[in-house]
C-alpha cells in the first residue's frame, strides 16, 4: 500500500496541469462577447455567432435564424429601442446558474440583468440568457443559438442598485 501511495506521489511531479474544462472555456467565450457587446463591439458580437444561429427576444419578430440572423436582430433591436425610447442598454451577468459542455457544444444558462434608460428613467429587468455554443476540432466557441427571458424591465429592479455596478458581478 506504502508502495503505491509513493508511486502515485512520484508520478504526480510529473503531471501536466490540466487545462480549463470545455464549460469554462465556453462560459468565458460568452461573458467576453456580452463584455465586448456593453463595450459597443458589435463587430465582435456579431462575429461571436454561428452562420445562421437562432435567437429568441421578447421583441418582435421574436425569433431569427438563417443567414444574416445576428444582423436582422441588432436592426430588430435598434427599431425596438427607437419606438419605446429605449437608451444605454447593457446586459450584466452573474456567475452561471448551469454550464454544461462536450468537446464541440455547451449549454450555458446565466444570470442577467437587462439595464436601460427609458423615456429618461431607468430600468432593469431580471432574467436569464440560455447559450448553445458549438465549435469545430481546434476551433473557437460560436454561439449556435441564445434566448432572454425575463418579465420588462422596470424602474423597481434599477432602485435596487441592481444596474448601478459598473463590472459585471
Amino acid at each position: 500500500m506504502f508502495r503505491n501511495a509513493a508511486a502515485i506521489a512520484a508520478l504526480s511531479i510529473f503531471a501536466v496541469p490540466a487545462s480549463a474544462a470545455p464549460a469554462d472555456d465556453a462560459v468565458r467565450a460568452v461573458t467576453t462577447v456580452l463584455d465586448k457587446f456593453n463595450g459597443g463591439d458589435i463587430q465582435a458580437f456579431i462575429e461571436a455567432h454561428a452562420a445562421g444561429a437562432v435567437i429568441v427576444d421578447e421583441f418582435a419578430p421574436f425569433q431569427w435564424g438563417g443567414e444574416g440572423s445576428v444582423q436582422r436582430w441588432l436592426g430588430d433591436y435598434a427599431k425596438d429601442a427607437e419606438a419605446r425610447k429605449i437608451k444605454d442598454g447593457r446586459m450584466l451577468y452573474g456567475k452561471p446558474l448551469q454550464a454544461s459542455a462536450s468537446d464541440s457544444s455547451a449549454y450555458i444558462v446565466l444570470p442577467t440583468v437587462y439595464c436601460l434608460t427609458q423615456a429618461g428613467e431607468p430600468r432593469g429587468g431580471e432574467g436569464t440568457m440560455t447559450f448553445v455554443m458549438s465549435r469545430a476540432a481546434g476551433a473557437d466557441w460560436k454561439i449556435a443559438s441564445w434566448t432572454y427571458s425575463a418579465p420588462l424591465p422596470s424602474a423597481a429592479t434599477a432602485k435596487q442598485g441592481k444596474c448601478g455596478k459598473a463590472k459585471n458581478s
